[in-house]
């Protein structure tokens, strides 16, 4: 959501309408309490497209979570980087999350992991002693005739065809000094797999920033001096941050998240036990997380092909395919219905989703939303804010209504 404030306009029931237009504003309003919700908690740990800002997460939770019954767990069914998930968990309530992108579910699992302090405590202790090894190795390999150290060769993937993808991003050095943090992990990992996969998230969390990729989003090549040592570092700063959020939480149970499609949470949400929905679906055409995500699942060496396969709404599919807007509102009206089924009777789910360019054609996420809904949700309230334009196209095609982005509130009967 941009910084920059828009028009806001809103209908339905009051009382919720106007909690959706502080959720819309609530990155805008006051700038000093907005970054202190922004740092809180897990939630600086990971860049992630499209992130929901913490403050708006904080205030659905609080809307949506009025009308469950505990224990129902409030779900996100797209859960990306968990910034909801975190939001529940520090209201107290059980969190559940979705999502086809296996990075989002690994960075979802270690930012809501609510464990004892002696658990916490090994998670620093690891990352740190982690982080010296590398360090140290560094300094030896600087030695005269020092061999330097293999580069990984993850099980199950073509060495060659991995390196190849990966030498152009990483200088020499911090190549190396990467490999040893995640051969490090991969030996943790044969005696403690969750505390692996929690650090291997502070491992990917730097992996962008050593890289020469311009960003998360920006494929870009670009020139960066990263000093020997770096990586190591950064790795125990995220550690260190990591340990600290998890500290805030309040007693409770780690977010559950599974790595499907959402379409599909009957299979691990019985119908009628949800008390609550707050999720945000991709927006048709705009983001291709299966290719913003690359560089990471080629390092990681995780599994994407699902996701490749699977993504809702992608860029990509809508350059490739004629019936892609199709697609996109049958997968809109597939994921209202399962939502309708998990949602207890009486709770609600909260919508946010944005008008958007698929490739030359405007798409109004509200009218595709308000098509797709079925009988038993009922539409309670919603709120809309302007969005500055970019660039020719979007100009062009929102060139007599303005583009919005959208909270919905919807009720299941």
């Amino acid at each position: 959501m941009p910084r920059t404030p828009g028009r806001i306009w809103a209908d339905g029931d009051r009382d919720l309408a106007e909690g959706l237009m502080a959720a819309l504003r609530a990155p805008q309003d006051d700038r000093e309490e907005e970054q202190a919700i922004a740092e809180s908690l897990t939630h600086p740990l990971h860049s992630y497209p499209a992130k929901l800002h913490p403050a708006t997460a904080r205030i659905l939770v609080d809307i949506v979570g009025q009308s469950a019954r505990r224990p129902q767990p409030i779900v996100d069914p797209f859960c990306g980087s968990g910034t909801t998930l975190v939001e529940i968990r520090a209201a107290g309530m059980r969190a559940i999350g979705i999502d086809l992108n296996p990075l989002a579910v690994l960075v979802s699992r270690a930012k809501t992991y609510t464990v004892p302090a002696r658990r916490r405590k090994e998670i620093r202790d690891a990352g740190h002693e982690i982080s010296g090894q590398v360090l140290a190795a560094g300094k030896a390999a600087r030695r005269s005739g020092a061999a330097a150290a293999p580069i990984r060769k993850p099980t199950g993937f073509d060495p060659n065809a991995r390196n190849r993808r990966l030498a152009s991003w990483y200088a020499p050095h911090v190549r190396r000094e990467l490999e040893m943090i995640a051969a490090a992990l991969d030996d943790l990992r044969a005696h403690d797999p969750e505390l692996a996969d929690v650090l291997t998230a502070c491992l990917s969390a730097i992996l962008y920033k050593v890289s020469s990729r311009a960003s998360d989003t920006d494929p870009t090549w670009v020139e960066k001096n990263v000093p020997r040592g770096a990586a190591a570092r950064y790795f125990a700063q995220r550690v260190e941050l990591l340990f600290a959020g998890l500290g805030d939480f309040p007693p409770g149970h780690p977010a559950e998240v599974f790595e499907m499609d959402a379409r599909r949470m009957a299979e691990v949400i019985p119908d009628g036990t949800a008390g609550g929905v707050i999720t945000s679906p991709p927006y048709a055409g705009t983001y291709d997380y299966a290719e913003h995500q690359r560089l990471r699942f080629d390092f990681l060496a995780l599994r994407h092909r699902q996701l490749d396969e699977g993504e809702i709404g992608s860029r990509r599919s809508f350059e490739t395919n004629a019936e892609a807007q199709q697609f996109w509102q049958r997968a809109l009206a597939d994921t209202l219905d399962a939502i309708a089924r998990a949602l207890a009777p009486g709770a609600t789910a909260a919508i946010v989703i944005g008008d958007s360019v698929a490739k030359t054609r405007a798409v109004f996420a509200l009218d595709d939303l308000r098509a797709a809904l079925t009988d038993e949700l009922v539409l309670e309230a919603w709120a809309s804010q302007q969005r500055p334009l970019l660039g020719g196209i979007e100009k062009r095609v929102f060139a007599e209504r303005p583009k919005a982005e959208h909270i919905v509130l919807l009720r299941r009967r």
